[in-house]
């Protein structure tokens, strides 16, 4: 088809006049604007609209169109259904028109006619492509007509000459919507006095505080991590993102401890929207060991525990009592927790701190 055709003069001025305005689209709405009104006018179609992916990950496109918009509003929930999609994945980035979709099916036993009449609309005749660039896709464009008359074969070829354009464009819309959105996001999450981070509702991290990354890797082990957030938070916020009556709220609030140490985190729905969707701030406030940090990797475990008696100023004998309650086995506790082997581990504690006394330790052991 693209060799047996040449643009004519009317078409080939047009033609450059929109790979222009494309070269200069920064926004969804600029493409659109830059080609809806002489694009329908070339290829003889009632309504025209571009899809672009949204950039924080989630499934779906946005879509603009000045007038099949109730078609496309819950287009992500039923995009499966819709031969137009099943069609076009399977060809990236070439015009395919109707006739080339439905394969002999009829247009009015589809879910796509079905929804059209539904919303108003009187869809007979559809040419669309899906726009795809080197790291996947990147669009749509879909053209429909209401009478019962196919695009032509020249109006398919004039499209498929723009379909390389229009997908560099929703490319380079797509990076600054996503570098835009990175950052509006980072100005939310930099003003929090705690580590922060994004998950859309797929439990996908959009972006985080730097700080949250250590915090992150101190909590959890590298196989509880997924593309550097915990598994169990993603199964969370998938849980919450449900919102129906099945949807367990208390998910919002999560305490994990550690020794001495707290971790507590909450997860709440974020000031920003993107395309509509939820998105979830997850705060996160340590609460660290009363130890700084120095003499915190000098100890032992029960040494900790000593520590930690000494901190609240307990005698001996009542360290030596919490011990015996915290040994798991009766004839460990009955043989082992003693004053005298509490007396042991505070003299160790003193030699490997410097400290003289209880009251120094403390004084000088203390996180500040």
């Amino acid at each position: 088809m693209g060799r047996a055709m040449k643009f004519l003069a009317r078409e080939q001025a047009l033609i450059l006049e929109l790979k222009d305005r494309l070269h200069g689209a920064r926004t969804l709405e600029a493409i659109y604007e830059a080609i809806a009104t002489t694009l329908a006018r070339l290829c003889e179609a009632d309504h025209i609209a571009i899809g672009c992916v949204n950039p924080d990950g989630s499934a779906g496109l946005q879509w603009k169109t000045d007038t099949v918009q109730p078609l496309l509003r819950d287009y992500s929930d039923w995009a499966q259904d819709d031969f137009v999609f099943h069609a076009t994945v399977v060809q990236p980035n070439v015009v395919l028109n109707d006739t080339q979709m439905l394969q002999g099916r009829s247009l009015e036993e589809t879910e796509t006619f079905r929804r059209s009449q539904d919303a108003g609309l009187n869809l007979r005749r559809v040419m669309a492509s899906l726009l795809f660039e080197a790291q996947g896709l990147k669009g749509s464009i879909a053209m429909y007509r209401e009478a019962s008359r196919a695009f032509s074969l020249r109006a398919q070829w004039l499209l498929q000459q723009l379909v390389p354009y229009i997908a560099k464009a929703m490319a380079t819309v797509q990076e600054l919507y996503a570098y835009r959105f990175e950052n509006d996001l980072l100005k939310v999450i930099s003003m929090e006095p705690n580590p922060s981070l994004v998950l859309n509702v797929l439990g996908r991290k959009v972006v985080e505080s730097g700080t949250a990354i250590p915090l992150l890797a101190k909590w959890f082990s590298s196989h509880e991590l997924h593309d550097g957030v915990p598994q169990e938070w993603t199964r969370r916020v998938r849980e919450l993102s449900r919102f129906d009556e099945g949807t367990d709220f208390s998910l919002q609030a999560l305490v994990m401890e550690r020794g001495e140490e707290r971790l507590e985190v909450t997860f709440t729905p974020s000031t920003l929207l993107w395309a509509g969707r939820m998105l979830w701030q997850v705060r996160l406030k340590e609460h660290a060991h009363w130890l700084r940090q120095d003499w915190l990797r000098l100890l032992s475990d029960r040494e900790l525990e000593v520590a930690n008696g000494l901190y609240r100023g307990a005698t001996n004998k009542e360290i030596a009592q919490e011990l015996k309650r915290s040994t798991p086995k009766a004839e460990d506790r009955e043989k082992s927790i003693s004053v005298e082997t509490v007396k042991v581990h505070v003299k160790s504690i003193f030699a490997k701190t410097g400290a003289s006394s209880r009251a120094e330790f403390v004084a000088h052991g203390r996180r500040s």
